[in-house]
């Protein structure tokens, strides 16, 4: 573990990483306002606001394009991108405000903007400039966490009855991946299988975190408590997140995937005959 320092200020934090190790998020600076920030080779370098007083990076792609959002006075927040040195504004559906939260190697963005009616919606933004994406059936509200490279959304939405569900967008079909049994649940990680993580309630009202493999919701567990959540998911299907212990104490986890059993065998069977291979030359 290392720690990675600030803009001068008490604190900063960390929301992504490429695969070349950049790392994006916020500081605080000596002055104690929370910018912008990245983190490189170099060390840490602050990113630029729309002219306001602070911002937030929450995502970044393997070109290093950086998208989070940055204030233009001190009230309105607007999505942004990094990109070349410069940041750019990304504009809104009509309304104030504006987020973005994740960009894919195409450049293609999501996040969420306020309608002209001060409505939150999902949005994306791509060549064709900022679009809505549609919620849950019934929705009045949503927003985009997060996008992988074939093109696949995950989005936060309520529902008729009001509960938030976490859902997943694929070529403007939208999927509600449910709960355990309780009212809500959210998506914060999704790779480029369309495997999606993040938590789920059970009817207690207890939540733990969640792997949706594509067909159904499957409930990780925890370290012996209560509660857990998922935060982020690589392509080998390794998920990363927090879990609570029997004591009630929180730790960093780390879910690995288990071969199913065919697989097991398929693979003992290959080695044994390469054992046996090896055997007939020697």
């Amino acid at each position: 573990m290392s720690d990675l320092g600030t803009l001068g200020g008490a604190r900063s934090r960390a929301y992504a990483i490429n695969d070349v190790g950049d790392v994006v998020g916020w500081s605080q600076t000596a002055t104690g306002q929370t910018r912008p920030a990245r983190w490189g080779p170099d060390g840490i370098e602050e990113l630029p606001t729309l002219g306001g007083p602070s911002g937030a990076a929450w995502g970044i792609n393997g070109l290093g394009q950086v998208v989070g959002n940055a204030y233009v006075d001190a009230y309105t927040y607007r999505a942004a991108l990094w990109k070349e040195g410069h940041v750019h504004d990304l504009g809104t559906l009509g309304g104030a405000y504006s987020v973005a939260y994740d960009i894919n190697t195409a450049g293609t963005i999501v996040g969420s903007s306020d309608d002209a009616f001060g409505n939150e919606w999902a949005c994306i933004w791509d060549a064709a400039g900022i679009a809505r994406l549609d919620g849950l059936p019934g929705s009045t509200w949503s927003t985009a966490r997060g996008i992988n490279d074939a093109g696949q959304v995950i989005l936060w939405s309520n529902t008729y009855g009001g509960a938030k569900h976490a859902a997943l967008w694929d070529n403007g079909a939208v999927r509600d991946l449910g709960t355990f049994g309780g009212q809500e649940s959210w998506a914060y990680g999704l790779n480029n299988h369309g495997h999606v993580v993040g938590w789920a309630e059970l009817p207690a009202g207890n939540y733990h975190a969640f792997l949706f493999d594509g067909f159904e919701l499957i409930d990780l567990g925890t370290l012996g408590g209560l509660f857990s959540s998922a935060y982020g998911v690589n392509d080998d299907g390794i998920v990363v997140g927090s879990a609570q212990s029997f004591d009630g104490r929180w730790h960093a986890v780390r879910w690995v995937p288990v071969p199913e059993p065919g697989l097991c065998l398929l693979m003992s069977v290959a080695v044994a005959t390469l054992l046996l291979r090896e055997r007939r030359r020697g």
